[in-house]
């Protein structure tokens, strides 16, 4: 165990706790730093709050696809040398696979552990991506752990993993596991509210413009002044529509994320021959209805004006 200086890792921000208390020696998959990465300080004292001492909960980050949920757990993980074991649910995903399974390697059969068995071995941060896209009664196999009880591996004779002193448990989702209300998200499901209870909760959203303006000159410093506020212009706009119905179109059925922001940026950045709306096309707008497409490709002519690039 060590105790890590956190104003030292995430300078400048205003944290309302100094340190954290950190694995010695951690083992497994350590994510890479992101010195361009910038960090919503609310988010972050939240989440150090919560790795400082779980008090035997689990966190639910919500929020909506593209915001940087994920990118900011791994990226606090990165600074503090914590070891993320990391998995990607789908709506066929089977949580007994967290668990491990056995394969037979040199005419031997062994059993391979899971990312869950791992991450209670090793100390690690178990990282659920998509937790609400999982059947809600396979999620009980969670309940125990997150609750510091060990865990039982049937499929490998019973074996009993006690947890270590550093595992932790964290879900991102796009929504809070009471179904989806934008009609973004097909496919997310209600979770059982006994497993939720088991959970502290953050909400996230699109950063601010301010915040946005700071990653984009980050991401991709050759963007010009201008570009950036017409960008910024661009995305305020479009949230606006995804989240208020308009007479000719309704809302959007897509939303623009910081995620689309970033990549309309930086196509624009890596060629000058590339007008915004063949950019906006490859970034976002291909993706949608003709009139939803027509209705987008209008409010970026009133933002950005003719296909001439400046």
């Amino acid at each position: 165990m060590k105790h890590c200086d956190l104003q030292q890792a995430f300078t400048p921000a205003k944290l309302i706790v100094s340190t954290v208390k950190t694995p010695a020696a951690a083992l497994g998959f350590i994510p890479a730093i992101d010195s361009s990465y910038v960090f919503n300080e609310e988010f972050l004292n939240n989440v150090l709050l919560f790795l400082d001492k779980p008090l035997n909960d689990a966190l639910y980050i919500a929020g909506p696809s593209g915001c940087g949920k994920t990118s900011a757990v791994l990226q606090i993980a990165a600074r503090l040398k914590w070891s993320v074991e990391q998995v990607t649910f789908s709506n066929r995903s089977e949580v007994q696979d967290l668990l491990g399974h056995f394969s037979v390697q040199d005419r031997n059969v062994t059993f391979n552990y899971g990312p869950l068995s791992r991450a209670m071995l090793n100390g690690s941060i178990l990282l659920l991506n998509e937790i609400d896209l999982v059947n809600p009664g396979d999620l009980a196999l969670l309940n125990d752990v997150i609750e510091g009880r060990p865990l039982c591996i049937l499929q490998n004779g019973g074996e009993i993993v006690f947890p270590h002193p550093f595992f932790r448990v964290i879900a991102t989702a796009n929504t809070k596991g009471s179904g989806d209300e934008s009609g973004f998200y097909n496919g997310t499901r209600i979770l059982n509210q006994a497993f939720l209870d088991r959970w502290r909760f953050i909400e996230c959203s699109y950063p601010d413009e301010k915040f946005e303006r700071i990653l984009l000159k980050n991401k991709i410093p050759g963007l010009n002044g201008e570009l950036i506020n017409k960008l910024l212009q661009f995305a305020l706009e479009l949230r606006r529509v995804s989240t208020e119905r308009t007479e000719s179109i309704g809302s959007l059925s897509a939303p623009f994320s910081t995620r689309v922001l970033l990549r309309l940026a930086g196509l624009l950045a890596q060629s000058s021959k590339l007008n915004i709306y063949a950019a906006l096309d490859l970034a976002y707008a291909s993706r949608l209805s003709q009139i939803e497409r027509e209705y987008v490709k209008r409010l970026c002519f009133d933002v950005f004006g003719s296909q001439e690039r400046r």
